[in-house]
């Protein structure tokens, strides 16, 4: 028996009549930009994640970016990412005029490491932006506490990590503002 490496058919086959009758509903509405089903995302997403708001946007670049501006990021600002997360990650301060400064991760989760974080900052850093990956959140039990030292603001990208918890909560709840699935959250 021959095993694809990708088999979308297979995946698509599993969630096809939960997910036919809403993309019909939506076809019908061609309501694609706003509509009920947004909203209901937006109020769904907030109440699982624990936050007072869930705003969609077209994609997770957006999101960053939009969370970026939101806490005011501005050109020449340095934002502390984790050197394994997704381009858009960076492209979102770069769309800004900011400057991505890479970090290191962990050698056990992968994830990004607060020592080098720490020792990444200058008097020009503004902003972490930890990525939750894997399934797995970032270490936000060390680095709140690092950034509220060093007058920083953190923004959770929980784009490749959603209903993922820890201490803390759900991925996407510790920090000031948090991007998951192309949708912003404003914390609690």
């Amino acid at each position: 028996m021959r095993v694809p490496f990708l088999d979308l058919v297979a995946q698509q086959a599993e969630i096809a009549d939960e997910v036919l009758p809403i993309w019909r509903a939506q076809f019908t509405s061609a309501a694609f930009i706003g509509g009920s089903e947004v909203a209901t995302f937006e109020r769904e997403y907030a109440a699982y994640i624990g936050v007072r708001h869930c705003v969609g946007v077209a994609n997770g670049t957006d999101a960053v970016e939009l969370a970026l501006r939101a806490v005011g990021i501005r050109p020449g600002d340095e934002v502390i990412i984790p050197v394994n997360t997704f381009i858009a990650t960076a492209e979102a301060a770069t769309r800004m005029g900011a400057v991505p400064v890479f970090v290191d991760v962990d050698e056990d989760f992968l994830l990004i490491d607060p020592s080098a974080v720490e020792a990444a900052i200058t008097p020009r850093t503004r902003a972490i932006v930890p990525v939750h990956l894997y399934g797995q959140t970032a270490p936000m039990d060390a680095l709140i506490p690092l950034a509220a030292r060093h007058g920083l603001v953190t923004i959770d990208d929980a784009a490749q990590s959603q209903g993922a918890s820890s201490t803390g909560g759900r991925a996407g709840r510790a920090a000031e503002a948090a991007t998951v699935l192309g949708a912003k959250g404003k914390a609690a």
